[in-house]
């Protein structure tokens, strides 16, 4: 009969552990918002730069 892996975690074992980042909803929210919003400003950014090169260059 095979010994038992001990090296085998059980998924289930810590789950009274509290997590390692507990963020309220509004933290959420807000890393959310800061996440996309300032990707998405910057690629509008370096599109309308990259837009006005090309229409001042060609037009």
């Amino acid at each position: 009969m095979a010994r038992l892996d001990v090296k085998d975690k059980d998924p289930f074992a810590n789950a009274d552990a509290e997590p390692k980042d507990n963020v309220s909803a509004s933290g959420f929210f807000a890393r959310l918002i800061l996440r996309f919003g300032l990707y998405r400003l910057f690629w509008f950014l370096v599109s309308g730069a990259i837009s006005y090169i090309i229409y001042k260059l060609f037009l």
